[in-house]
């Protein structure tokens, strides 16, 4: 956190280049209304850097302890659970980063234009703390949506041997998956869709890869 908090300047511009796009000029500036906002932005911004590689550290070192008393097949099992988790984890960063937190950006910020041609008018302006707020609140929502698809992996995992619960619970799940992307994206249709029916897709790509293991297995 420390350190964290030495680069504080450079962090804080990472996290402002995710948003610049949906500017035309390209330029980006916070508002403050307390003495003490910008040093307690900059604690947060560096405790959570700090609690995410905290997390990625414990995680592995849980991982080592854990796999020394396991047997081949128990494992087995662990690595491909974990390597799931953490390209789930990776892909959440890279879309959180590059659509799903720049759309939504973008898609509150319209309002300021709409507003602009009509008798009132409404100038945003960008307090750091809520910047912040938003940014993190988005990320662990974002992170919750690509972890479920782990679970759907030891659901499917388990009952592989019977493909009628998992043709009896598909349309459970697609009416999850339609709801977290509601809550994910921003409240319009288009967005919706997409992201309910990207992760529509993972689902269906995993059942027929796990289908297909199990075929090739009971072939051999």
């Amino acid at each position: 956190m420390i350190n964290c908090y030495y680069f504080k300047e450079t962090l804080l511009y990472v996290f402002m280049k995710f948003s610049l796009e949906s500017n035309k000029n390209n330029s980006l500036y916070f508002l403050t209304t307390d003495v003490a906002e910008v040093f307690i932005a900059y604690v947060q911004l560096s405790y959570y850097i700090a609690n995410q590689t905290t997390i990625i550290f414990m995680s592995y070192q849980l991982y080592i302890f854990l796999s020394a008393g396991l047997y081949i097949f128990e494992y087995a099992y662990l690595k491909s659970i974990t390597s799931m988790i953490t390209v789930c984890w990776i892909t959440c960063v890279f879309t959180l980063n590059n659509y799903i937190f720049p759309t939504s950006w973008h898609f509150f910020l319209k309002f300021q234009k709409y507003l602009s041609f009509q008798s009132l008018t409404f100038y945003f302006e960008i307090k750091l703390n809520e910047y912040l707020a938003f940014y993190r609140s988005i990320y662990y929502l974002c992170s919750l949506v690509f972890q479920i698809v782990v679970v759907f992996f030891i659901f499917l995992d388990l009952f592989k041997n019977n493909l009628l619960i998992i043709k009896k619970f598909r349309k459970v799940f697609y009416f999850i998956f339609f709801i977290f992307s509601t809550f994910l994206t921003p409240p319009e249709v288009v967005y919706q869709l997409t992201t309910g029916i990207c992760i529509i897709i993972i689902y269906e790509l995993i059942t027929f890869c796990m289908i297909f293991q199990m075929e090739l297995t009971n072939t051999k």
